[in-house]
């Protein structure tokens, strides 16, 4: 992901995510530009965006320019002393709690012109440090039987059918433990990030001290 860059998301943002959401999930299951609004307003910083600088490396008919650049992959989510995702939480986002134990990503979306090119997992390596350091239990998401085995890769463990039926769709369940117990390939993905991540290396390239064991 070499001159890309992760920030967090404006209203500025709202047209090019809208597009992005749009194009990644049937008209029943993606958030409308209201919703996506209504949750940045409430929690902006849980929105992560992978924004190129270079504009002209994406598709130029395509609607995800930005400001600074063109929205590659975003990620968010409230968060919630709730242990499940459920429906109510999409389209509620009052529902947040800045001090929630856990972290819920309601969406891990990719423009079509960068799918397949690890951009979403380079941002879920990011995300899993972030919700690390904010020393939250975890990560809850739901996905689609198809993409199981990719969040196992960071360290999920699927839970089974979900009782959600967002969109009239059948889900998986996933929780990422950020605590003591959380296993090496979960520690895998945040020593990864934080190697991607050069704000997190001290001068000679090792982790900063700053963090607890989990994230060091």
């Amino acid at each position: 992901m070499v001159g890309m860059f992760v920030r967090h998301a404006t209203l500025d943002d709202l047209d090019a995510l809208a597009s992005v959401e749009a194009a990644c999930f049937p008209p029943k299951e993606a958030a409308d530009i209201e919703s996506l609004a209504n949750r940045i307003e409430r929690f902006p910083q849980h929105f992560w965006l992978l924004v190129n600088p270079d504009s002209s490396a994406g598709d130029t008919c395509f609607p995800a320019q930005l400001e600074d650049g063109m929205l590659v992959s975003f990620i968010n989510g409230m968060t919630t002393d709730e242990r499940d995702l459920h429906d109510d939480m999409y389209s509620c986002a009052d529902m947040h709690d800045e001090r929630g134990a856990w972290q819920m990503l309601f969406g891990v979306e990719t423009a079509p012109v960068y799918q397949h090119r690890g951009c979403a997992a380079y941002l879920m390596r990011r995300v899993i440090l972030d919700t690390a350091i904010a020393h939250r239990s975890g990560i809850v998401l739901t996905c689609k039987e198809r993409l199981v085995g990719f969040y196992e890769s960071f360290g999920f463990v699927d839970e089974g059918v979900s009782p959600s039926n967002h969109g009239n769709a059948l889900w998986h369940q996933m929780r990422l433990m950020l605590n003591d117990d959380a296993d090496e390939v979960t520690s895998d993905s945040i020593r990864r990030a934080m190697a991607e991540t050069t704000s997190y290396l001290d001068h000679n390239g090792t982790s900063t001290g700053q963090f607890r064991v989990l994230v060091q």
